[in-house]
């Protein structure tokens, strides 16, 4: 009896000192849990130290940036006030090259003796010159005519392509103050061809007198402008044999 009694209460105690299973599975699971709060608390930490570091960085470039964005732009406006000095020097110098060749008749003429005519036009006309053709290459760089009143024209570059007049250039529209033997300089030189015809629009009517039987300019009552063809057939006045004092001055080549 008293040894069955014994065996009973050492199993009741090895019982009593056993944890049960699920409570030091939870001891486990929280373990690990712990565990990895802290790396991830560590990873956090390792993140904001590198995203300090970064926008340390990006402020830096930024400032940079800025440098170079100020020298960048301190020498384009000074780049780009010297080119636009320089160019008003060259043209100034080009001007005045041209109206010293243009008044001391040192440059090529093309187009009808400057003289005083007797008929007059009464309406706008575009003149296109057939009897003084560009003779050679070069540039034309003015109009020169000697008008009865003032008034406006264009002076037109024409271009033959197979039996068409092509408008290739056309000037400004330039103002004739006075009556009498005038000159004009284009605002920009232009390049011309051997063969190439020359017209003038005026659209004033009676600027320019005219005689007849003693050249071959033709005309139409209508402008044509920069792009446009024309046949010459079309043009009017061919039996007149019409010829006015107008022309233009340039460097052709020698």
């Amino acid at each position: 009896m008293n040894k069955k009694v014994i065996m009973v209460a050492m199993a009741s105690l090895l019982a009593a000192c056993q944890t049960p299973p699920d409570i030091q599975q939870l001891q486990n699971e929280k373990t690990g849990l712990q565990n990895q709060l802290e790396e991830a608390n560590s990873y956090i930490t390792q993140l904001k130290s590198d995203e300090a570091n970064l926008q340390r960085e990006m402020a830096e470039r930024d400032r940079v940036i800025g440098v170079l964005s100020g020298e960048k732009n301190s020498r384009v406006v000074t780049s780009t006030q010297l080119r636009g000095q320089v160019r008003q020097f060259v043209q100034q110098q080009v001007d005045a090259l041209k109206s010293f060749l243009l008044e001391g008749n040192l440059l090529d003429y093309i187009g009808g003796e400057l003289v005083e005519r007797t008929a007059i036009d009464e309406q706008p006309l575009l003149v296109v010159d057939l009897a003084n053709a560009v003779p050679k290459d070069g540039s034309l760089t003015s109009v020169g005519g000697h008008f009865i009143r003032s008034g406006n024209l264009r002076v037109k570059v024409m271009r033959r392509v197979e039996d068409s007049l092509v408008v290739v250039w056309e000037s400004q529209t330039l103002v004739i103050k006075d009556a009498g033997l005038q000159k004009v300089s284009f605002s920009v030189s232009v390049g011309v061809q051997q063969g190439d015809v020359i017209a003038y629009y005026l659209s004033d009517p009676g600027m320019v007198g005219f005689d007849t039987g003693t050249g071959n300019s033709r005309y139409l009552t209508e402008d044509v402008s920069f792009g446009k063809a024309i046949r010459q057939s079309s043009l009017l006045g061919e039996q007149q044999r019409r010829s006015y004092s107008l022309g233009v001055y340039g460097l052709l080549d020698t």
